[in-house]
This record gives structure tokens, sequence and C-alpha cells, in this order.
């Protein structure tokens, strides 16, 4: 049965009634360890706007930190999975990356951002050289401008590789290969589903962002637990399946 996006996400509330504190608090861990690691580096790159190597050094800190990241929402994806499932879950299950081959999440995390990042060498370069032949605020929009292009150029490339890190919680003996191949068939005719899915979304995020914040605390986990619920939906874990006894399958 192949469920509905709307289907889907009312699965994810359902199960998460009553779960919400576990994806939450591992949701908190998974974006305030990688905020510590980097805020050094914010510190001491201050002037980066005027110092090319303080801003290369910053970028560079950035891709790797933005790896330990991957490892940790990693981990959370697969928190997520055991709701799904029905499985009891704990916040440390977030770290069951580290102790399952992290060197495979890191080769696919490193590709995956690589690519991502491609697009976003134009605003990185102006950044870097060009703004500094217009207005603070001039070039600061240009900068954001360039910024969310690449990005949006980055999500459009990366979409086959949606659900490499699913893949990669799910399945602890995986390779990147696989993890790549397996994740292009699954999103074979369902771009289109992802994107409006992630569209359906901008308008709780625009609520949590008028909350401060807060509300993100119970939005982030809904929507990855929606995303979790799409994955499982294209492996087929949703379908119903009827097991008849002896007596009704010679009846039959």
């Amino acid at each position: 049965m192949n469920h509905s996006n709307g289907a889907l996400k009312g699965m994810a509330r359902q199960m998460l009634l009553g779960k919400y504190q576990i994806p939450m608090l591992a949701m908190i861990l998974a974006s305030l360890i990688p905020s510590l690691f980097l805020l050094p580096f914010t510190y001491l790159c201050s002037e980066r706007s005027t110092v090319p190597m303080q801003a290369v050094l910053f970028y560079l800190a950035s891709f790797i930190i933005s790896l330990i990241e991957v490892l940790l929402n990693c981990g959370l994806k697969r928190i997520h999975l055991g709701i799904a499932r029905g499985q009891n879950v704990q916040v440390s299950d977030m770290f069951w990356v580290l102790k399952n081959r992290p060197d495979r999440i890191l080769i696919g995390g490193f590709l995956i951002t690589l690519i991502m990042w491609i697009p976003l060498i134009p605003s990185y370069f102006f950044d870097l050289t060009a703004s500094k032949s217009y207005s603070v605020a001039t070039g600061l929009i240009i900068t954001e401008v360039l910024s969310l292009v690449g990005v949006v150029i980055g999500f459009l490339i990366t979409l086959p590789l949606y659900f490499v890190f699913w893949i990669y919680a799910d399945d602890p003996d995986i390779d990147t290969r696989e993890a790549f191949r397996r994740s292009i068939t699954l999103t074979k005719g369902v771009k289109w589903r992802l994107i409006l899915m992630e569209l359906s979304f901008i308008g709780w995020m625009l609520l949590g962002l008028l909350t401060v914040g807060i509300g993100l605390l119970w939005i982030t986990p809904y929507m990855t637990q929606s995303f979790t619920n799409v994955y499982l939906n294209q492996k087929r874990e949703f379908d119903v399946q009827v097991t008849f006894s002896q007596e009704a399958q010679e009846y039959l």
C-alpha cells in the first residue's frame, strides 16, 4: 500500500504521542554538540570578512564539524526508525553510529557534503573577494542570495541520495556504494513527493520561528518522523501482511 504524504504525517503524529521527550533531547544534542565545536572558530575567526586566511580556516572548520553533525543526525534517524517500528528507544541510541562503522557514514557524509558545497562556491568566493566592492548591506544581501541559490541547487542535486543516512542507520553492514545505490533506487518516482513534503513544513517552520524557536522542539521531531515514514513506506514496511493458518489455507 502506497500511503499519501498526509497519511504518513498523520502516522508520525500518532507514533510520537507520549514519546516526544527522547527524539527532542536527541535533536537538541545533535544541534548543540556541533555548535559547541564551531564556537571557538567563530570567535577566533571573527575578522574573517577582512582576513582571507581566517575565512578559509572558518569554512574548513565548518566543513569538518558538519561531518560530526552528519554522524549525530544519522543516530537521530535510528531513533526515529525505532519509534516507527514500535521499539524501545533511548537518547543514547543516537551514538550507535560511533560503534558501528562510522567510517562509512563519514565517507558518505563527506561526499554528499562536498556535492552540496560545490554550488555554494560562488557565495564563498564573493564573500572573500567581491563583497568589499559593495556596501556592507549590499554585499551581505548578494552573499545571502547566492547562498540560497546554492542551497537549492545542492538539494536538488543530492535528492537521489535523500535516504542514504536512513539506510546507514538501518543496516550496520552496508557500505557507502551500496547505500548510495539503494537510495537512488528508493527515490525513483518519489523525488517530487519529497519536495512537496519539504514544502508542506514551511508553515510549521515559520510558526516555530515565531515562538523564538521553542516550537521547533516539537516540529523538528515531527518532520524527521514524517520523512522516516516516507523511507519506510518506500521499503513497503507499512504494507499489510495477512498470514493464514493451515486450516484456512486448505479451505482456500
